[in-house]
Order: C-alpha cells, then structure tokens, then sequence
C-alpha cells in the first residue's frame, strides 16, 4: 500500500475528438455503390430492364438476343436467341414470369422466363417494332413501330385489340401509366408524347416536347411524366391537360435514356455525352454525375436500389452493386479457432483467466516505462519537462505540450519552467503559442501562459513578433 503512494502516476494525455465530415443522404446513397462491373456484348446495349419480382433479374437486349442477368451474381443465367435480327426493347411482366420484346423483322414475341419458349408471336406491323410493354393487368401487350402505329394485342388470343393511329414519324417508346390498365403513353420522334386510351383507341392528350424524343417516363401517381428529347428534360402534369411544369438541361449531347431508382425519389439519365446524371424529384436539381468511357444508350436501376446498370455503344454492359451484407453472426455462429504461434492472440492468451481455489496466485509487477518529460517531473525538474515536451516528436507533440504546462500550473511550476530563459530557449515556447494560441477549446490556458511569458521576457516577446511582421 506504501509503494502506491509512492509511485509516479504517467500523465494522461487528452486528446479532443474530432471533427467528423458531414456526409449527405445523396453521397451515402452513392458511395454504397462499388466500382463497376464492365461485360463485353457482341452488340451496342440498346435496352435495360429490371424485373419487379424477386430476386429482380435484369434483361439486357443486344443486337439478335436478350440475355437475363442474375442480380446476385452479376452473370448471365439465360439467353434468348429466338431473333432472325435484332432485337428490341424486352420488358418483364409484373410477375417476372413471361418477357416480351420487339424485333427487326416487326414480329413482337413473348417468351417464358424459364423454359425460354416462345408462347406468343404477333404479326401486324409492316417495319422494326422498337417499343413494346406489357399492361398493368399483364393481360395485354402494347408495341410501337416504326411505321408510326401502335397496336394492342391479347395474350390469350393472340389477337389484335385496336391499332391506335397519331404520330407521323417513328414511336421510340412506350410505357404504361401505373395507376390504369387502360392508359400508356408514346413517344416519337415526331416531337410529341401522346397519352392513350385504350378503351377509345384515340389520344387523350398530345405533348409537344419541340424535339425527337428518345425516352418518356411515368411517375407513379400516374398524373406527372417526364420526355427527354435532344438535350432537355420536360416535366409534364397529365391531370390538367399536359400543362408543362419544369424544363432543363444538363447534358451536352442527346438524352438517349431515363428510369427511376427503386424508391422514385430520384430521375437518371443517359446521354451521347458519356454521362449519366442522377436528378431530385423535389427540385430536380442534380445530386450525382457519373461517367463512363462510351456514349450511354440505356440505363436502369433495380428496385431495391441495390445494382445500376448501364449499356453503351461500344457493346459495354457496366454493372454497379452494393456490396453483399455480413451474414448474422447469431444466425449462423463462427465455431472459436485456437490461437496460432507468433500472433498477438497467441501471446496474450490466459490473460483475462480467473484463478480456481486451489491454485497460487504469483503476483508480477512489470516496471512502467516513463517518457522523457514524464521523468523530469518525477524529479521536478520543470525546465527540463518543458524543454522535453517541446522537443519530443509525434503526432501528438502539441497534446503533450499543452498537458505539460497544465501540469505545471497545477505545481505551480509554470513560473520556474519559463523564467531565465535565453532567446534560443525562449523560441520553441514562443512558436508553440504562436501556432496554438487560437485554439477554442485551449485558448483561455493558453493566453494566461502567453501573459506569463511576455511578463518575463517582455524584450524578447517583443523582437521576436518584430521579425514576424
């Protein structure tokens, strides 16, 4: 118990935390997304679509084939190849279970995911079908031509529906309203998106985007859409007749595509200018710009937000995921593995064992290793601590000095430590308060210390700040 009292206890250093770096919502959101994974295609990636049932494959059409890409692996698990030429635009179901998709030939086809039968072929337009959907109730398919016409067809039939007659150039896509089975919009190259009705087979309301548009998009309360066309995005409210509700530009070269991330809180685009931008829905303002070494041709995110997937023109497929969650450890329990020789766990092992009764407790004291500064002041030599703590390097050189005056103070050691003291001696503790003196959390110890100093060696404070200015 005498020796306790006795021993020198080390000197704590405290050390401030620091300033974190707020990082925002958009930064976290993308950062989680890993360095791409880029897949060579025979053929320019015209089409992307992800599939919104579980595990939510993606289809990716590239010239004569549609391949489907499992989400957990980033790999092709199937091919469909049931194309004379190119194949267009393939779209999933709602239920993941059949894939629809245009051709060069005019033949739209529909295929089973798992067997990857051909189930229905319709045949009806005279040129390339590049635009195809299913509907809302999955029960009918709408595709867009070239020969500027739309047709309905039914899936248990086989037959056309109506033929929905309105742009004068050719329909680049089309996409089905969320909220109704019988509306969908169109949009040409004729400049216009036209918003349907199936049960009429007449437009309800034609948009004027005022250039060849290459994408149109639907929000989901049905009643607001978006069209890119050349270089401009428009915003369009459906419900009071196609009132335009904003406008603008980013890219420098043509918008060729759009979709929404899984939540809809966002828009993204792909251009001709090798970009592809990510916008607000609130204020549609640019949160995220990514870019990629190809002019952009399709773009698609899954809906758990978890894979972003780009096609090009140069046949690149570039795939961004997240990366694969930890399993749970209280699930599946790593069995314990013993220490191996030469390891830091095999040097401390036994150390926190708890002796049993019958064993003989040795006790070990090791000796406790001072610093330097730590010494002096255990002999109390305050100059000597504070010279040093001036001298000593580390990444925390100033904690120290800082601690060892305030350690000083306590001893009322801090007038011994800084009187009669010759210029050279005087700088080192002039040039720490220089550099320290502004610090928020030390400012009012140290400007008592810098008092103390000018106090005693009001000359040489006074050359020494001389020479500085």
């Amino acid at each position: 118990m005498e020796g306790d009292l006795h021993t020198f206890k080390k000197l704590a250093i405290k050390r401030f935390p620091r300033v974190g770096e707020q990082r925002s919502g958009e930064e976290s959101f993308w950062k989680k997304l890993q360095f791409p994974v880029v897949v060579k295609e025979f053929a320019p990636v015209t089409s992307l679509h992800f599939s919104a049932s579980p595990p939510h494959d993606f289809a990716v059409t590239s010239g004569a084939r549609v391949q489907v890409y499992n989400c957990a692996t980033n790999q092709s698990k199937k091919t469909i190849s049931r194309f004379q030429e190119c194949a267009y635009h393939a779209r999933f179901r709602g239920d993941g279970r059949l894939l629809v998709a245009g051709s060069e030939e005019g033949i739209v086809k529909v295929f089973d995911i798992g067997s990857r039968a051909i189930l229905r072929q319709f045949s009806g337009h005279k040129k390339p079908v590049k635009a195809v959907c299913f509907t809302v109730d999955g029960l009918r398919v709408v595709s867009g031509s070239d020969d500027t016409l739309l047709q309905c067809w039914d899936l248990s039939t086989s037959q056309s529906i109506c033929t929905l007659r309105g742009h004068q150039d050719y329909i680049k896509t089309v996409v089905q309203i969320p909220t109704s089975s019988d509306l969908l919009l169109s949009a040409s190259y004729d400049h216009s998106v036209c918003l349907w009705d199936l049960r009429s087979g007449e437009p309800v309301t034609v948009l004027d985007h005022g250039l060849p548009v290459e994408a149109v998009l639907a929000f989901p309360s049905g009643g607001t859409c978006v069209s890119a066309g050349g270089n401009y995005l428009r915003v369009w409210d459906l419900l009071s007749g196609g009132r335009p509700l904003a406008a603008f530009s980013n890219h420098q070269k043509t918008i060729t595509c759009l979709c929404f991330d899984g939540s809809c809180q966002r828009i993204i685009s792909g251009g001709l200018d090798k970009q592809v931008k990510a916008y607000s829905v609130e204020d549609y303002s640019v949160v995220q710009t990514l870019s990629y070494p190809s002019p952009v041709l399709s773009v698609a995110m899954s809906p758990t937000d978890t894979h972003l997937v780009v096609g090009m023109t140069t046949n690149l497929l570039s795939i961004r995921h997240q990366a694969a969650r930890k399993r749970d450890l209280t699930t599946f329990p790593l069995l314990p593995s013993l220490p191996q020789r030469g390891t830091y766990r095999y040097f401390v092992r036994g150390r926190n064992s708890k002796p049993k009764q019958e064993d003989v407790v040795v006790e070990v004291r090791r000796r406790r290793h001072l610093k330097l500064y730590e010494e002096h002041l255990k002999k109390f030599n305050y100059r000597k601590a504070l010279d040093a703590a001036l001298t000593h390097k580390g990444k925390n050189r100033f904690d120290i000095v800082y601690d060892v005056l305030q350690e000083l103070a306590r001893r009322d050691g801090l007038v011994i430590a800084l009187s009669k003291r010759s210029e050279e001696e005087l700088h080192p503790v002039l040039k720490f308060l220089t550099n320290r003196l502004l610090h928020p959390q030390r400012c009012r110890f140290l400007i008592d210390v810098a008092n103390i100093v000018t106090g005693l060696h009001c000359i040489t404070v006074f050359c020494f700040f001389g020479c500085l200015f």
